[in-house]
């Protein structure tokens, strides 16, 4: 992937000259600070290599730094599965270890760690895993234990309710106040009508069976499909509403988008950020040879580490309410990006939050507008009306900053954007790939609308 994303970016820089447009690289160099000046932006750079500062000046800056992590893995913790080569050479073989998280990265920690193995497809079609000699073993955690559902084949069933028409009418008519009922209700007569039986909401959710039973099914709908031509309908249907999520998310009331992340946030991306059936094969013929496992936490868990025992200590109820304790040596943290700018412990990032240069998303209160006053928000905060996300705050039609302005109000930047994992909390699919095109796309029309005034002045 790293090596198709460096080619991609050099035929870009290559398209951008042809066009006749400079482009200047600084390669093993970090912007290290980044300051308004009038209408210019300061940029203050680190070279790498040379520790030697220098400066440069913009007109307009993009914020996209990407994914971060903690600061650094110790004891044998490691806050994040990327790079896969530290983790094959710092985890030996024949050890368990513990995986927070059940989503595509936790799976592609497990295809990682278990390439010494062999996966075998029979003459039934079947594919089957032969371990190692000295296979490593792992437990999946998670508070909810979802796998990701499988990709499958789309359909040509074409909406009556859940559509586009019907979505930009309930956003406009509950501007910052729409419900998460209403969208539930139009995905519920949705199901219902192609599917022609009442939907178990509870299963869906709460999914009860054997993890590998469960997978089993996702596997065997992706590749027969549940409809006559072999289609997925619930993801057909899905599909059709995936470019409008983003706009959804950001119209809800403070108290449902609250409630959205506290309790469906794992059951959305189970269903939109699906696995291709290749990997769920693979993560079948695993669990099936005792080489994974996946264990619920529950909301009330607890992990501690054991400095006695030198280990990591998870502590949760299963299924049938009894305590349980289960120690590790090693833990990889799988559970992708947290949403708060304040873990990223980069220099960067440090520095834009220090100097006030970027705020984080704290409320959207009903009415909101581009001048609302911060002594507003402290006071709804204050009242229990505000809503933290961690968030970069950014204007989502433009991707321009807010930034605090004369008289503490809030106001768009003109000259910076962000986008990308620093604005996940605000945006729903920041990190996924078509909300990255959607946000680009957008600051790119923006650029070029800057650009095309400049000449004509």
């Amino acid at each position: 992937m790293g090596a198709y994303l460096q080619t991609r970016f050099q035929e870009a820089v290559q398209s951008a000259e042809q066009a006749g447009l400079a482009v200047n690289l600084y390669p093993e160099s970090e912007v290290v600070e980044l300051k308004q000046n009038g209408h210019q932006i300061q940029l203050g750079i680190k070279h790498l290599l040379s520790g030697h500062y220098f400066s440069k000046e913009a007109d307009r800056a993009l914020l996209a730094t990407g994914h971060w992590s903690e600061d650094s893995d110790q004891d044998h913790y490691f806050t994040s599965p990327w790079p896969a080569k530290k983790l094959r050479q710092s985890i030996p073989p024949g050890t368990k270890i513990a995986v927070i998280g059940t989503s595509l990265s936790a799976i592609e920690t497990l295809l990682t760690l278990t390439s010494d193995g062999t996966f075998v497809r029979g003459e039934d079609g079947e594919l089957t895993y032969s371990p190692s000699e000295n296979s490593r073993k792992f437990v999946l955690y998670s508070r909810r234990g979802l796998l990701p559902k499988v990709r499958g084949k789309m359909g040509s069933y074409r909406n009556r309710f859940l559509n586009r028409k019907n979505l930009s009418r309930l956003m406009a008519e509950n501007r910052r106040d729409l419900t998460l009922d209403k969208i539930f209700e139009l995905l519920n007569l949705e199901l219902e009508t192609a599917y022609g039986r009442t939907i178990d909401w509870e299963e869906i959710i709460n999914p009860t069976g054997k993890p590998a039973d469960l997978l089993q099914g996702y596997l065997d709908d992706a590749l027969g499909g549940d409809g006559r031509d072999g289609e997925l309908i619930w993801q057909t249907i899905l599909h059709q509403g995936v470019d409008m999520v983003r706009d959804v998310y950001l119209s809800l009331t403070l108290e449902d988008r609250r409630r959205f992340d506290k309790n469906y946030t794992s059951v959305f991306f189970t269903h939109a950020a699906t696995q291709p059936s290749i990997n769920a094969e693979k993560l079948l013929a695993l669990l099936k040879a005792g080489i994974v496992e996946v264990r619920k936490l529950g909301e009330n868990y607890r992990l501690v580490k054991n400095a006695v025992e030198d280990c990591y200590e998870f502590t949760y109820r299963d299924g049938r309410g009894n305590l349980k304790t289960e120690a590790h040596t090693y833990v990889v943290n799988a559970r992708g990006q947290e949403k708060s700018l304040s873990t990223n412990p980069s220099e960067l990032a440090k520095n834009l939050l220090k100097s006030g240069t970027i705020l984080i998303e704290e409320l959207r209160p009903p009415g909101y507008t581009a001048d609302s006053n911060i002594e507003t928000t402290t006071k709804l905060k204050t009242a229990g009306g505000a809503y933290k996300t961690g968030s970069i705050w950014i204007d989502p039609g433009t991707h321009h900053i807010m930034q605090r302005g004369p008289n503490n109000k809030v106001a768009q930047s003109s000259t910076i954007y962000a986008v990308g994992a620093m604005t996940r909390g605000q945006i729903i699919d920041a990190s996924m790939a078509r909300g990255i095109v959607q946000a680009t796309s957008r600051i790119a029309d923006d650029l070029v609308n800057y650009l095309t005034r400049i000449n004509k002045e």
